[in-house]
């Protein structure tokens, strides 16, 4: 049996069913060869997108083993605490050391937490305790790592990339956390405490070496610009913006409306999808980079177990590639299989983590 896979859902092991072709036509790999982790790397820096695989039988039911990666756990840990020194450093007593950023961006850190499909399985996969900021920063620049290969950037830029995500939201360690948890509605005074924020950052920032790389501080000061002038702080518009501003603008609205904070509840990605399209066709949002972000960023959940709003538990087994209003086809743990695109009266709730499967 064939089965389309999102390349980045590949996995070493797998059996190839068809022949993949580049651009040309010519074959890169035969029909019957088993895919390598270094075979898909390279796929990953084509404009490929989806490979088919020979499967034996599909399994009666999903499997919940090896939902977490401990190799991925103990990387993403590593980072998260020296993120927090490098954070309080910076904001509190005004300290930045170059070496100690060159150690978080290490290769190895990101050739691991940048990983494909295993990236976002991940951060969803995650019990995450401590500082909902820090989390957050990290996921993005993990996100941005993605984009940055996704988009085919060099490596400088894919590393510019990743920096300006991992430091987009650091002005908020400089506003009141009474007004930035405030579960109720901020009032008008405090919402505009909290949209200083991307220029305390950029400020912050203004104080290293970092000032010198204009891709990192516009990215951390427009992130929330929006491209039809909505944003925020300099309602910019259009190409006034630059692409990191409105790469990290997606990326920034993603993982904060999939995540739990202390003020809302995570939400399921396929909802957070709806939103960004729908800001993608209101003109807020860049339609190259949030049309490509939507579609790999789809795929790359396949395997991830849900919530229904039914209450059942599941895991997505297949999207259809082909249209970017995809909704999942969803196996629940006692082997039935839900098409969320014909069956309406059920969604996804939300991804579950590890513990909650």
């Amino acid at each position: 049996m064939l089965k389309v896979y999102a390349v980045e859902s590949l996995r070493a092991g797998m059996k190839v069913g068809r022949d993949i072709a580049d651009e040309q036509g010519n074959t890169l790999i035969s029909t019957g060869t088993i895919l390598t982790k270094e075979m898909i790397y390279g796929l990953l820096d084509r404009p490929i997108f989806s490979v088919y695989i020979e499967e034996q039988e599909p399994p009666a039911m999903p499997s919940k083993e090896n939902l977490l990666d401990d190799a991925y756990i103990v990387c993403y840990n590593t980072v998260y605490q020296q993120l927090v020194v490098m954070f309080e450093g910076l904001v509190q007593r005004g300290e930045f050391n170059a070496a100690d950023l060159q150690n978080i961006m290490d290769e190895r850190n990101f050739t691991e937490l940048c990983d494909g499909a295993k990236a976002v399985s991940q951060i969803h996969n995650m019990k995450h305790e401590g500082s909902y900021l820090i989390h957050h920063c990290l996921h993005v620049g993990i996100l941005a790592g993605l984009m940055g290969r996704w988009l085919g950037m060099s490596v400088l830029d894919q590393y510019n990339l990743v920096i300006a995500g991992l430091f987009l939201d650091i002005g908020k360690m400089l506003i009141p956390p009474a007004v930035l948890e405030k579960q109720g509605k901020l009032t008008p005074e405090e919402f505009e405490q909290v949209k200083m924020h991307a220029q305390y950052g950029h400020d912050t920032l203004a104080r290293t070496t970092l000032n010198a790389n204009q891709d990192i501080m516009m990215g951390v000061m427009q992130h929330h610009e929006r491209c039809d002038g909505s944003g925020y702080p300099l309602h910019l518009k259009g190409e006034s913006i630059s692409r990191f501003g409105k790469i990290l603008a997606i990326l920034d609205i993603y993982d904060a409306m999939a995540s739990d904070r202390v003020f809302a509840k995570r939400r399921s990605p396929f909802d957070v999808f709806a939103i960004l399209y729908d800001d993608i066709l209101d003109g807020k949002l860049d339609t190259e980079y949030g049309v490509l972000f939507i579609k790999r960023l789809s795929h790359a959940l396949n395997g991830n177990w849900v919530r229904l709003t039914n209450g059942e538990k599941g895991r997505i087994v297949y999207l259809d590639e082909s249209r970017i209003r995809s909704l999942p086809v969803v196996q629940t743990d006692k082997g039935e299989f839900y098409d969320l695109n014909k069956n309406r009266g059920v969604k996804v709730e939300c991804i579950l983590t590890a513990s909650e499967v």
